[in-house]
């Protein structure tokens, strides 16, 4: 009896560090898969009037100042003399937030606009969402840049999912037909290391 008692202990034992020890390895893949997210992962996907637009993972920068009186997020999509876009907040980076598409307080660092949209639909082509100095632009978005998760990644990383939809403005068309308006909707997936700031 005691004979069975035991070899019924043992087994009972076995069966719980067999799943101690599943569940702790599956917490460190969790991590691991985590902290080691690859580009493929991260996106920036938009559309100009309803044409989609590409510009590969590797073309998209992100940067964060905190010398300006509100620290200001940037997201940057494609090359230098190439169709590109410029995502600005000064919303806090750490949680779900809505930026307008511009502002008249020259404090919120948009008052060029949001977003803004270069070489398009030709090199040297520029539109933003929103300018000071443009009554037809003073429409005020509320929704423009939306991020809808933050998440914390180790000690300096967050990855950043978010949303735009805008107008941005191209001016007075007069006689060049490239001047126009145009509708900027998409979504973003992005990796940014705060190097000299902690959350």
């Amino acid at each position: 009896m005691k004979k069975q008692l035991s070899l019924i202990a043992l087994i009972i034992l076995s069966l719980l560090f067999s799943c101690n020890s599943s569940a702790n390895k599956s917490d460190e893949k969790t991590e691991e898969t985590t902290t080691e997210a690859s580009n493929d992962d991260f996106y920036l996907i938009f559309t100009i009037d309803g044409k989609e637009v590409k510009i590969p993972i590797e073309e998209v920068s992100t940067s964060y100042n905190v010398a300006l009186k509100k620290p200001v997020f940037k997201i940057m999509a494609g090359e230098y003399g190439k169709i590109n876009l410029l995502l600005t907040t000064t919303a806090d980076v750490t949680k779900p937030s809505s930026t307008p598409s511009g502002s008249e307080n020259f404090d919120d660092e948009i008052k060029q606009g949001s977003v803004s949209l270069q070489n398009y639909p030709e090199k040297n082509y520029t539109s933003n969402s929103y300018n000071m100095g443009d009554e037809k632009s003073k429409v005020i978005s509320p929704d423009a840049i939306l991020i809808t998760k933050s998440e914390r990644v180790g000690d300096k990383y967050r990855i950043i999912e978010g949303k735009i939809n805008v107008t941005v403005f191209g001016g007075d068309p007069g006689k060049d037909p490239n001047v126009k308006d145009r509708k900027i909707v998409g979504s973003f997936r992005v990796k940014h290391e705060f190097s000299d700031v902690k959350f």
